[in-house]
Parts: structure tokens; C-alpha cells; sequence
């Protein structure tokens, strides 16, 4: 039986909380005995990290075994690899149509806040834990490129070399449109105790006190001009859910015509079935160890331009 305590991580799980606390207190105690017996501080450290090291060698241990063969039953789990092998049949991507030179795009379904804690515990939200990559106006910063300011920090401009001049989108916090664009520019001010940290690190360097960096500013938009947009939604079934699998699809869609030119359909399955052992997040395990369908990690940005080829150049 579980306890939601430190006592979770200790090999002694099925024991009262107190004797789990009981055991991080008697792993300090032991460190602070050892540390007083040998003369000299090197072998003081030494010998203190070593008792540390015997408590904490299990604990690391029994997280592991937890979290890769976690407490579903293998009846469960068979079930759940036997249905998710029916839903694969229908994953992959599917791209009618690309096109060429395209300068701005519609983001038209914002996804919520990204956190790898956020709701990945939640074994009903559906929130496409397959394909969610980003979190609100994160997903929007990564389909732009940098279209000015470029000069004033090349390296970080390179980085942001590929993408659309400009995406617009409707923000669901104030249900109004928006044209957002990338920059190079001042992102925000060093402290003076910083700025003299700069310099005693770099020899006398003084940057002054403005940091650039990318950065991303919106103006308001009175009528839509892009052509495509870009949307997401979940797939799963009740019937997933209940397998702990979760199903996602990404498209590209005609604004005028609503015609879907591409779209990418993936499913991805927890094996441990929702446990929760070892500190174990069942949808982030999932995502970078459980199976799934496609097997290759393509993001967000890299299907849509592959699709929507983007304008170069500012």
C-alpha cells in the first residue's frame, strides 16, 4: 500500500509513513556520525558520502524498478498493447497537398500552459498528450522567424532562421485577433550586482545593462489574411482512456475552402497503466519511454513546414 509519502521511495513501501521518515532521519544521523570519526576533512567528506550513499542506493533503486514496471497487472497491460496495436492501423500522416512561399499562417486552437506536471496525471483530460509540444504562446513563438533585429545578435537570429513572417490567431483569454511577429531585442535589464558578476566572469567585459534575446510582441488585427490554418484536437476514445491510451491529431487546414491538406494522426499507450509509483507522471513517462505510433518524434513546426513552406528570408 502506497502512502504519498517520502516513505514511497524507501524499500520499505508497505510500512506506516513515521518508519519512512524514520529512515531519512537515521540516513542524516549516520552521515553526521561519520563525519566526526576520521581526522582530517577530505576523509571526513568522504566517509559522510558514503553513508549517504548506502541509504540512498535503494531508494534510487526501488524508484526505478517502479517506474519501469509499474503495479499493473500484466493481464492489464496485455489488453491495453493488444488495443493499441488496433488504433496504430490508423496512425500516420496523410498530406494531400503542400504548398510553396508561404509568408504567414492561422494558429487556431491555442493549447493550455505546458508543464511536463501539468495534468499528465489526468487520465481523462483531453489535452493530446501525443502531440502537445508546446503551451499557449509558445506554440506561436515557435512557428515565427526572426524578421528584424537580426543584426544585433546573429548567432540567436540563426536559430530562428526558419519559420513564417508572421501567424495569427485569436487569443481565447480576451477573444480577440492578433498578428504576431519575432525580433531580436532588448528582453529585459541586468541588475548591477549582474552586471559586475559579468564582468568579474569575462575579464573586465562590461555588455551593459539591456539583455537581447528572441522575442515575440503581437498587434491587433482587424481582418484575417492568412490562407491556412493550423489546428489540433484530441482523438481518444472512452475505450482509449480506459487503456490509458491517448490519441492526437495535427492538421493543416484551406481557411477558404476548410478543405484538411495534411494531417497527423498519432496514439501513444502508459504501460504502467495510470501508476503513479516513484513519483511517476503516467502521460510524461509515456510520451519518452511508452510505445508509440508513429514511432519517430516529429514536432509541431516541423510538420506544418514541411506542409506550409515557408517565405524565406525577413
Amino acid at each position: 500500500m502506497l502512502t504519498n509519502t517520502p516513505l514511497d521511495l524507501t524499500p520499505f513501501g508497505p510500512l506506516v509513513s513515521l518508519l519512512g521518515i524514520g529512515y531519512w532521519l537515521l540516513a542524516v544521523g549516520a552521515a553526521a556520525w561519520a563525519f566526526r570519526l576520521p581526522r582530517g576533512l577530505p576523509a571526513r567528506v568522504g566517509l559522510a558520502t558514503l553513508v549517504l550513499a548506502a541509504f540512498l542506493a535503494p531508494v534510487v533503486w526501488k524508484s526505478r524498478t517502479r517506474a519501469a514496471d509499474p503495479s499493473a497487472s500484466p493481464e492489464a497491460r496485455q489488453a491495453a498493447m493488444v488495443y493499441f496495436a488496433e488504433r496504430c492501423k490508423t496512425a500516420g500522416e496523410r498530406i494531400s497537398q503542400t504548398v510553396d512561399d508561404v509568408e504567414g499562417i492561422a494558429w487556431t486552437r491555442w493549447r493550455d500552459k505546458y508543464s511536463s506536471r501539468d495534468n499528465f496525471a489526468d487520465q481523462w483530460k483531453l489535452n493530446d498528450p501525443y502531440g502537445r509540444d508546446c503551451g499557449m504562446e509558445e506554440c506561436i513563438a515557435a512557428l515565427l522567424r526572426v524578421t528584424s533585429g537580426a543584426e544585433q545578435m546573429p548567432d540567436e537570429a540563426m536559430r530562428h532562421a526558419v519559420g513564417y513572417r508572421f501567424v495569427e490567431t485569436v487569443d481565447p483569454r480576451d477573444g480577440r485577433s492578433y498578428r504576431y511577429r519575432a525580433s531580436i531585442r532588448v528582453t529585459h535589464q541586468r541588475t548591477r550586482d549582474q552586471l559586475e558578476q559579468f564582468k568579474k566572469n569575462t575579464g573586465g567585459q562590461d555588455p551593459g545593462l539591456d539583455v537581447l534575446g528572441f522575442a515575440i510582441d503581437r498587434e491587433p488585427l482587424a481582418k484575417p489574411t492568412a490562407r491556412y490554418g493550423v489546428t489540433w484536437e484530441d482523438i481518444s476514445t472512452h475505450e482509449d482512456r480506459e487503456h490509458w491510451i491517448a490519441g492526437g491529431a495535427l492538421k493543416v487546414v484551406d481557411l477558404q475552402t476548410n478543405e484538411v491538406i495534411a494531417e497527423r494522426t498519432g496514439f501513444l499507450m502508459d504501460p504502467g497503466q495510470g501508476s503513479t509509483s516513484g513519483s511517476r507522471s503516467p502521460w510524461a513517462w509515456a510520451k519518452s519511454y511508452g510505445p508509440r505510433c508513429p514511432q519517430i518524434d516529429v514536432s509541431t513546426k516541423d510538420f506544418v513546414t514541411r506542409v506550409l513552406k515557408a517565405r524565406r528570408g525577413q
